[in-house]
């Protein structure tokens, strides 16, 4: 029993090494931003490609959010850390956000993956960018295709009981195939001075 504590103990370090804090790139405020910027442009124009409804899905919302998430799965336990932001479509207004994921459930692998969430409901938004923690169980499966690919199971359209917003994911690199139940944290982050 001992042992077995160890070693899941000695895997939850390596994955934790694996994955990293993703901070924000850039030196300054102002290079984080256009870091930030770029991430949307091109992970909306992969998501409208893809998914040509989600136009309209993100103009008839109340917020939207765009993210960079890098995950690492090794079998038992799993890490991920990323960073983005969170538009609200009325207003225009951004909070930068950083994200970071605990997982426990087999399954393999490491990948890039670019979430979108699209609100219709306000609270639920409001909840969101104010950083909350979120339970989360399902099953995942992603694949790369050229040079982005789309990601199914749990993260892909309506989550069952999570009424109120629509997920998706777009896929940079790298396959994997999880089962896991999971711990998310995403938190507002200011920008560099």
């Amino acid at each position: 029993m001992r042992s077995s504590g160890l070693v899941c103990i000695a895997l939850l370090s390596l994955v934790a090494g694996m994955s990293g804090c993703a901070g924000i790139p850039g030196a300054t405020g102002g290079e984080q931003a256009e870091t930030i910027d770029a991430l949307v442009e091109r992970t909306l124009a992969d998501l409208y490609n893809q998914d040509p409804k989600a136009r309209e899905a993100i103009a008839n919302s109340v917020g939207y959010v765009v993210m960079n998430n890098k995950i690492t799965k090794i079998p038992v336990v799993g890490a991920g850390s990323g960073y983005g932001v969170a538009i609200n479509t009325r207003t225009g207004e951004k909070t930068y956000i950083k994200m970071m994921r605990f997982d426990v459930g087999g399954g393999w692998g490491a990948r890039s993956v670019r979430p979108v969430l699209i609100f219709q409901d306000e609270k639920k938004f409001k909840d969101f960018t104010d950083g909350v923690w979120e339970a989360q169980a399902g099953a995942e499966a992603a694949a790369k295709v050229g040079e982005t690919g789309t990601a199914g199971g749990a993260g892909s359209g309506d989550i069952p009981g999570k009424k109120g917003y629509v997920v998706h994911l777009i896929t940079d690199a790298g396959v994997s195939a999880t089962v896991t139940v999971g711990v998310i944290r995403v938190k507002p982050v200011t920008l560099k001075e």
